[in-house]
Order: C-alpha cells, then structure tokens, then sequence
C-alpha cells in the first residue's frame, strides 16, 4: 500500500515547471496522495501538471490565490478544503529568492520576501490549522540561506531563518494534534537555478557530495515527513542539501 493512499496534500507555488513544488507534488502523488495545485498564476503549467497527477491515478484540482495577502490564504485554505472534501497534508513552499546588493533593497523588496516566506505561510498555517484531521502534517520549505545568510540575499535569508524558528513555535502550539516540520533544500538544480549565476562546474565542485540537490530530494523529504514514517517528527528541519550546510 502507498503510504499517502486516501490523503490529500495542499502544495503552495507548485506549477511551476521544473521547480521544487512541482516534483514535490508528483511525489506526493505517486504516494497516493491527491493535490491540491496553488500557485499565483501560471494556470497553464498548473493545467499541465494536473495532467501529471491524473495519469499517476490520482485527482488534482488548481486554486490560484497570492498568498502574501491574508484574505487570500484564508480562501485558499477554504477551496483547497473543499475540492475533495478534505485536507492533511499543507506544504508551504510559494517562494523564490532574489539577489541584491544591500543598499538598492526597498521596502516592497523587503516586504516580498517576508510576505512570501514568513508572513504567508503563518497565516495560511492559522486558516488550515482547524481543518485539518488530528495526525495531520504542515510541512514547510526553508532553504540553507537559513544558516549561512547570503551578502546579495538578506531579506530572502532573514525570512527563511524566520521560518525555520516559526515551525518551532507552532510545533508547540498546535502538539499533539499536528505536526509541522521544515525541510530545508541546499542548491536544487531547478530551471530557475541552473538558469542563475550560481549554477557552475567550479560551484558543484565544492559540495561536499559533489552534485547539485534535484526537486526530487526534496519531494522525497517531503513525502518522508507527511508519511507515517515522519511520526515522531514535530519542530524538526530535514536538510536535503548534499552537504554544503552541516547544521
């Protein structure tokens, strides 16, 4: 038996092709899991990716929503109940980081990035929270820049580590009844990435292992977490991150 057969998962900024989100949504999937697609646009990808789901055998439905807004997490939260009538599984991945020097970072800037790493998935957490069954899972993405902090990333760093001390919190405040962890990914080669500067033979050279992270080392650390495998998991940081961060 699959070891998320009968469930269904809610993934934050997911159509995206080649992301994190999306191989987290298929893994979830191949679980047996049913999926719920957010993301704040890209409905054709989402369709896309739909596609994806229901060939594995399983349902999927989109709910596009912005979730730096709070209103708009609150009726995420609500759709996503509502497309199959039920929810356990909520990952909090929407984000995306930006590099710039210290000194041209505005407050919108600013703003984005807590908006879309911290202040989002608190409130999505709050508006999921009494919907979920007892046992369920909130599973939230950090990065590594949690740790390291990065000279051209600190408001993307400074979110990240916020929500790495926010899963603390909340794995205490919602015990016993759900757990929430975070999964904290090194340098995933992504579309998005691999199109980056940082994306170099002499950059993958210094990992300790050797190579880039893939989404489906994520995914897979996602799927771990959600599972009855992850029982015993609450306030804890996975780091799939092929050895650049020792925590």
């Amino acid at each position: 038996m699959k070891r998320l057969s009968g469930k269904c998962a809610l993934v934050t900024g997911a159509a995206r092709r080649e992301s994190i989100g999306r191989e987290i949504s298929r893994c979830l999937a191949e679980e047996g899991a049913d999926i719920i697609i957010n993301d704040v646009a890209r409905e054709e990808e989402a369709v896309e990716l739909i596609g994806e789901i229901e060939a594995l055998g399983r349902k999927a439905a989109f709910v596009k929503a912005d979730i730096t807004r709070v209103e708009e997490c609150r009726r995420l939260a609500k759709e996503a109940f509502a497309a199959f009538g039920r929810l356990d599984v909520v990952v909090n991945n929407a984000g995306f980081s930006t590099h710039q020097p210290f000194e041209t970072i505005e407050e919108e800037d600013f703003d984005l990035m807590l908006g879309l790493h911290l202040k989002g998935p608190f409130f999505l957490i709050q508006a999921v929270a009494p919907l979920l069954p007892k046992g369920g899972r909130i599973i939230n993405i950090s990065s590594e820049q949690a740790y390291i902090g990065h000279r051209s990333l600190p408001h993307y760093s400074a979110a990240k580590a916020g929500l790495l001390t926010m899963t603390r919190s909340l794995a205490n405040a919602l015990a016993p009844d759900l757990t929430i962890n975070c999964v904290a990914p090194g340098p995933t080669a992504t579309a998005r990435f691999r199109a980056g500067p940082e994306y170099t033979d002499e950059a993958r050279d210094l990992i300790p292992l050797k190579r880039w992270v893939e989404p489906r080392d994520v995914g897979r650390s996602v799927v771990f977490l959600a599972s009855s495998d992850g029982d015993a998991f609450t306030g804890q940081i996975l780091d799939p991150n092929c050895g650049t961060v020792m925590p």
